[in-house]
């Protein structure tokens, strides 16, 4: 029995791991990562050819990444921006991609309704808060069909926050409590057929085979879905950085606590437009689970226990939270995690295909990755089962891959950037010109170009 690493986890009580892999095996797909993009990768294989034998391998067990650790936003964004991407691609494939995105969110509600997954999934909307000029300009400049702007009247219906201009709410955005989704997304695959080893290593990957706890699995086609733990391969060390992302959560609030907040709707998720990013949700047993950016990046890539590379942001965070809803009051805050999410140097998320050794490496979701990874799984099948058939928006997946920089300048680099991060919304906040920095610390950490 195990305990879980985030209170998502922890919620279900102790987790008994699956069986280890302990001997060779053949299979036609083998799933390296027990995380959603495994998973969801695995159920559409299955329901698509069921005569398809599906392994999946999990070092540690289902959820321990950033599956199980997550905000629970299920959400249509992308951790590009829109002009960019538009530049990039034409008006008409950034469009199929944005469609695509918010499309995915009515997908994992199908989903989850057919598989009789019970995870609080809740499609109340996401509420962006602009809370001094230079944000609101920014989030004006951002809204786009089927959102809502709100001056700060009518963003006081929704959340009653300090200091709000104004806001934008998304309506194309669920929450969820991942832990559950993703164990019980599990639980489903192995209803079908898909065989899940947990407690198993896969140390080194070929062509079409892989080693895992020692042991030689043959496969028609290998499927990398580790995420920020792809850093910990050393042929692709430097195709995606490990961020931390941290998060708290309060005790259930009361009813004085709910009413002084607005009475927000239960799943309803929100943030406000600093670059160093935060979010919350508001779950269904009437806690805040509320998270944030700015723990520093470990030299190396390498990935320590969340607590201890980031404990400083407990505290951050706690005082974040209160200064934002002050009618939170002097609610406790019992328990703290965090975890990883993987980056790419350009910040697209990437699928990557070696057709010749057989092995798809899917990765960066930067953060945005509840929802995109069941977009992952879906164009990942298709291009094992029938690539002909592959939609257009695979293309913006399809990017060649860049690498991050040797240490140390990866290490000063990202840490820097972190830092004039902070520095950057300090000073839109008080009025003071930024753009220099800004554009200085948006080079360092990949956002330029």
């Amino acid at each position: 029995m195990v305990t879980g690493p985030s209170f998502w986890l922890q919620q279900l009580g102790d987790i008994t791991p699956r069986a280890s892999l302990q001997s060779s095996l053949h299979v036609d797909v083998a799933i390296v990562g027990g995380g959603l993009t495994g998973l969801w990768t695995g159920r559409y294989l299955a329901a698509l050819d069921p005569t398809l034998r599906i392994a999946v391998f999990e070092r540690d067990y289902v959820g321990f990444g950033a599956s199980g650790r997550n905000g629970g936003w299920v959400s249509s964004l992308f951790p590009v921006p829109a002009s960019k991407v538009e530049r990039l691609y034409g008006t008409q494939l950034a469009d199929e991609l944005w469609r695509a995105l918010a499309e995915t969110v009515d997908e994992i509600a199908q989903q989850v309704d057919q598989l009789h997954i019970e995870c609080d999934f809740t499609k109340a909307g996401t509420l962006v808060l602009a809370r001094d000029r230079v944000q609101w300009q920014r989030l004006r400049r951002e809204v786009k069909d089927g959102t809502t702007l709100l001056d700060a009247r009518g963003t006081d219906r929704s959340l009653r926050a300090r200091h709000v201009i104004g806001s934008v709410h998304e309506p194309q955005c669920a929450t969820v409590q991942p832990a559950r989704l993703v164990r019980g997304l599990a639980d489903r695959l192995e209803e079908f057929g898909v065989r899940i080893y947990e407690g198993t290593n896969v140390s080194s990957i070929g062509d079409h085979a892989l080693v895992a706890n020692g042991h030689t699995v043959q496969a028609g086609a290998i499927v990398l879905a580790t995420e920020s733990y792809t850093a910990q391969f050393a042929d692709w060390h430097r195709l995606v950085l490990p961020l931390y992302s941290m998060m708290v959560v309060t005790a259930p609030l009361s009813d004085a606590q709910y009413e002084a907040i607005g009475s927000p709707q239960l799943g309803l998720s929100f943030a406000d437009e600093r670059n160093l990013v935060i979010y919350g949700q508001i779950t269904a047993d009437r806690r805040i689970a509320f998270g944030g950016r700015g723990a520093p990046y470990g030299y190396g890539s390498v990935i320590t226990p969340a607590p201890d590379r980031g404990r400083g942001m407990r505290r951050r965070l706690e005082q974040t939270l209160l200064e934002l809803l002050p009618g939170l009051g002097d609610i406790e805050f019992p328990a703290f995690w965090g975890g990883t999410l993987g980056v790419t140097r350009d910040w697209f998320p990437r699928i990557d295909v070696d057709e010749s050794a057989g092995v798809t490496k899917v990765y960066g979701y930067a953060g945005d990755g509840v929802a995109m990874t069941n977009l992952m799984g879906r164009l990942v099948t298709q291009g094992l089962l029938s690539p002909q058939k592959l939609p257009a928006v695979h293309a913006i997946f399809e990017r060649a891959p860049r690498v991050w920089e040797p240490e140390p300048l990866r290490y000063l680099g990202i840490n820097a950037g972190l830092l004039m991060t902070q520095l950057v919304d300090i000073g839109e906040q008080h009025g003071v010109p930024v753009r220099f920095l800004d554009t200085l610390r948006r080079a360092l950490i990949g956002q330029v170009g």
